[in-house]
């Protein structure tokens, strides 16, 4: 099976947003090939114990500057618990990121999606930028609404299993904006369909994606098996 018919459009591959949740000294070997393969590489989020941790750690510092000396961009996870966790918590950790790693960019992981929290969230990554991010996502694992593309430079839009993302609507409002502002994280993936994930997510205008056949409550604790051809042509439908 395959979402595309041979007469479909066929986007680019997408960039990779690399959730990069697993230890240096677990698996040197995947945080090695996110240098080697920069050129696909958009974004690494780096995220040490759902957060930065309480103290800085030598070889995620070692990784990070490897990463930036390859032109990779490193993001710190911050949790934001739906708009729940009072600013001053998250913001405390971009800052430990900043001062730890040299971080210029961050991830605010489970955002909110509805109108009711947009202010939050837009106070929060002024203030990150005021503290030195350069680059903010949030990460809402849906589509929020629109309002929020306004305050970020990538959002996270979907995150979920293959079989759920063969069923999701795109809202129309998404066509009004840059393709380069959306990221589809896809999991439990059969591997047989890693190139239709990609395929799909640049089919739904994210220019950004994530695919792996891992599944579990930790689908990002390595590298997939298969990663993604380096030439766009061979991601092409013939």
């Amino acid at each position: 099976m395959t979402p595309f018919s041979a007469d479909d459009a066929s986007p680019p591959m997408p960039r990779l947003v690399v959730p990069a949740y697993f230890h240096p000294g677990v698996r040197p070997c995947d945080w090695a090939l996110l240098a080697e393969r920069a050129a696909q590489v958009r974004l690494v989020i780096l995220n040490l114990a759902s957060g930065p941790g309480e103290r800085p750690e030598i070889p995620f510092v070692e990784v990070v500057e490897r990463l930036r000396a390859a032109g990779v961009a490193v993001a710190g996870y911050v949790d934001t618990n739906y708009g729940k966790r009072q600013s001053y918590a998250p913001l405390s950790e971009v800052g430990r990121y900043r001062d730890w790693y040299q971080l210029a960019a961050v991830c605010f992981d489970r955002a909110a999606a509805t109108a009711a929290q947009v202010s939050y969230y837009a106070a929060l990554a002024k203030r990150a930028r005021t503290m030195g991010m350069q680059f903010v996502m949030f990460n809402h694992g849906t589509h929020p609404v629109r309002a929020y593309a306004d305050h970020a430079d990538l959002l996270g839009t979907f995150e979920g299993t293959w079989r759920s993302y063969l069923d999701i609507a795109i809202p129309p409002w998404t066509r009004s904006i840059s393709c380069d502002k959306f990221y589809h994280v896809v999991h439990s993936v059969p591997r047989q369909h890693v190139r239709d994930a990609y395929l799909l997510a640049g089919h739904r205008r994210a220019s950004s994606a994530y695919v792996t056949e891992r599944t579990g409550s930790n689908p990002y604790d390595r590298l997939p098996a298969d990663w993604p051809a380096e030439r766009e042509s061979s991601w092409r439908l013939p």
